[in-house]
């Protein structure tokens, strides 16, 4: 859709002055602001993410997955200068004797307490899902034939195993026990295998992939509440 917007406006201006006219493309950089109210909400606690319920595409991970999320995720804004965050070894105090589950998703008031008693304006929390998806593919490629003196059509069979990440992330205002944001994040990658290393792949441990996901997802949100600047294109005319 951004290209037909840009071959629209392209062509609108090659129209406009004519084929006597030189246009060039420039790229500026444009300061996109936040989409949340960063006078307002300037520091968080981040609290592990809870794994939604289990379902037979699932994944196997460590238990403390969820904290691992939510430990890229504090880095991630401690590197904003616009955003402060309270670390992962004083969250871990904080929460003594505190078992995070899925049941706080929707609990506010218990987030909002939680929230004073960080000393936050607000409290970054959420869920996600990680599963895999295998089905059999076929590659169609050419192979020369020596005994027809030629190229002919070949293909191979492999199994595609897809991992998947859904992952969910909240922003509860502390003072008025309202979330201010609820967004979700999908993020995969793929892998050709063949049957044996496909059978290998099945025992084999998946958290470095999980992990690798959730830094795509969690860099996405990072970016949506901080402000940046992103390239734009403009287009000048001259005259030949």
């Amino acid at each position: 859709m951004q290209t037909v917007r840009k071959i629209g406006i392209l062509f609108a201006i090659l129209t406009l002055f004519g084929c006597g006219k030189d246009v060039t493309r420039v790229s500026i950089p444009v300061k996109v602001e936040s989409e949340i109210d960063i006078s307002r909400y300037s520091n968080f606690a981040v609290l592990p993410f809870v794994p939604e319920k289990q379902s037979a595409r699932n994944e196997k991970l460590p238990e403390d997955i969820g904290g691992e999320i939510a430990a890229i995720l504090r880095r991630g804004l401690a590197r904003q200068k616009h955003f402060e965050v309270v670390s992962t070894q004083e969250t871990a105090r904080l929460l003594t004797g505190e078992t995070v589950g899925e049941d706080w998703l929707t609990d506010t008031k218990h987030l909002s307490q939680l929230g004073e008693y960080f000393e936050v304006k607000g409290i970054i929390i959420g869920s996600f899902r990680f599963y895999s998806d295998s089905r059999p593919r076929r590659y169609y490629g050419e192979r020369y034939s020596v005994q027809r003196q030629r190229y002919v059509m070949d293909y191979q069979d492999y199994m595609q195993k897809t991992y998947l990440l859904s992952l969910r992330v909240m922003i509860i205002d502390v003072e008025t026990e309202q979330i201010i944001w609820d967004e979700s994040y999908r993020r995969s990658t793929a892998e050709a295998h063949t049957i044996g290393s496909f059978i290998f792949s099945q025992a084999g441990p998946q958290a470095n992939t999980m992990r690798e996901l959730g830094k795509r997802a969690v860099s996405e949100f990072t970016r949506q509440i901080s402000p940046h600047y992103e390239q734009e294109d403009r287009y000048l005319v001259k005259s030949r």
